[in-house]
C-alpha cells in the first residue's frame, strides 16, 4: 500500500472540521472523460494535444465550465469521485476555479501507469487516504471519512474498458475491491465509480444476486438491500423500485448501459448510523445532446462534458 499524494492536504487550511455537521452523507461518482491538463507529456489521448488545439487556454475553460456544472449540479455532495483524470493538477484547478468557494477543500489522485486515473474531490477532511495497487490493474483509491460519529470508508475505481478488452484485468481488479472491503466488513463500505460493467447484464466480473448468482464472477450485487452480505453488495441502479429519469450512465452504438455504479456494504441497512436513502442519474439539458445521450467535450468547439453521466447517492442517518 502507499499513499495518495502530499496534495491532498493543499487546501486543508481553510477548515479544520474533521466531519460533515448534517445527518446527510452525499456521494457522486462521474467519469470527466479524458481530462487532461496542460502540460503535454507525450501521453495524451489522440486530439488532446497543443497540436489538436488543446492548449492552456481551452484546458482552463473546460475546468471552469466543469466546475460551474458541479457547482450546479452536484451542489449537495460530499464527496465527488472523478474517474480519467490525469493528474492532480487537474483536481486543484477545479477548486481554484471556485469549487473551493463551495466547501470542496480536499483532494487526492490514484495515479498509475495509465495516462488516465481516478481522484477525489472532498467537502470533508479525509482521516486517511489511500492508494492500493493492483498488479497489472488500475489502483484503486481509499477514502476513509467520518460523519455522524460513523467512519466510512470510500473506494474509487475505473476499471478497464470493454472497447479494448481487459476481461483478466477487470476480474483482478474486482476481486481486489471485495478483498478491501471485506478486511473493513462492520464499517460502512462504498465502492464507487467507472466498472466498465452493467449488472443488469450479469457481465463478468459481476454476478447479480440471486437470480444470476455465478461462483465464478468476482463480485456479487444485488438489488434488494435485505439480501446483502459478506462479498454481496447493495446496488442502488438495480433496486427495481429506484425512479430513474435515464436507462443508463453511458450510450454506445444504441444501447444504454449502468457503468457508473455505488455499491453499497451490508452496513447501509442494518438500521444504525446512515443509511442508504436514494440514488440519482444526474442528466440536466446541458449535459445531454440533441438525441439525450451524454455530450462528451469535443475539443474542436470547447463544448461538451462527458461521455457518462454522473451518479449520485444520498444517505441519511437515522
Amino acid at each position: 500500500m502507499r499513499y495518495a499524494l502530499l496534495s491532498l492536504f493543499i487546501f486543508s487550511l481553510f477548515s479544520c472540521s474533521l466531519e460533515g455537521t448534517d445527518n446527510f452523507l452525499v456521494i457522486t461518482a462521474y467519469n470527466a472523460y479524458a481530462f487532461f491538463d496542460d502540460y503535454e507529456d507525450g501521453d495524451e489521448f489522440d486530439g488532446f494535444s497543443r497540436h489538436d488545439g488543446y492548449d492552456g487556454e481551452a484546458y482552463r475553460e473546460r475546468v471552469r465550465s466543469l466546475a460551474v456544472l458541479i457547482g450546479k449540479e452536484c451542489s449537495s455532495s460530499d464527496l465527488i469521485i472523478l474517474s480519467e483524470i490525469e493528474s492532480s493538477r487537474v483536481l486543484s484547478s477545479l477548486l481554484e476555479a471556485g469549487l473551493d468557494e463551495k466547501g470542496f477543500r480536499y483532494f487526492g489522485i490514484a495515479e498509475g501507469a495509465d495516462s488516465i486515473a481516478v481522484g477525489f474531490i472532498s467537502r470533508i477532511k479525509p482521516l486517511r487516504v489511500a492508494v492500493h495497487d493492483s498488479p497489472g490493474c488500475r489502483p484503486i483509491l481509499e477514502i476513509v471519512i467520518r460523519k455522524n460519529d460513523e467512519n466510512i470508508h470510500v473506494f474509487g475505481v475505473h476499471f478497464r474498458s470493454r472497447l479494448s478488452g481487459g476481461d483478466e484485468e477487470r476480474m483482478m481488479q474486482a476481486r481486489h475491491l471485495a478483498s478491501l472491503m471485506e478486511r473493513n466488513a462492520g464499517s460502512l463500505c462504498i465502492a464507487a465509480g467507472d466498472f466498465n460493467t452493467d449488472p443488469h447484464l450479469s457481465q463478468p466480473p459481476f454476478s447479480l444476486f440471486p437470480e444470476n448468482y455465478s461462483e465464478d464472477n468476482a463480485f456479487h450485487v444485488t438489488g434488494d438491500p435485505s439480501k446483502t452480505g459478506p462479498y454481496i453488495y447493495f446496488s442502488p441502479l438495480n433496486d427495481p423500485d429506484a425512479t430513474l429519469d435515464e436507462e443508463g450512465t453511458y450510450f454506445h452504438e444504441g444501447t444504454w448501459y449502468c457503468y457508473d455504479l455505488l455499491l453499497l456494504s451490508e452496513e447501509a441497512w442494518d438500521g444504525r448510523g446512515l443509511e442508504y436513502e436514494d440514488i440519482e442519474i444526474v442528466s440536466s439539458r446541458t449535459m445531454k445532446d440533441m438525441g439525450g445521450r451524454p455530450y462528451p467535450y469535443d475539443v474542436s468547439t470547447g463544448y461538451g462534458y462527458s461521455d457518462h453521466f454522473p451518479v449520485t447517492l444520498r444517505m441519511k442517518a437515522e
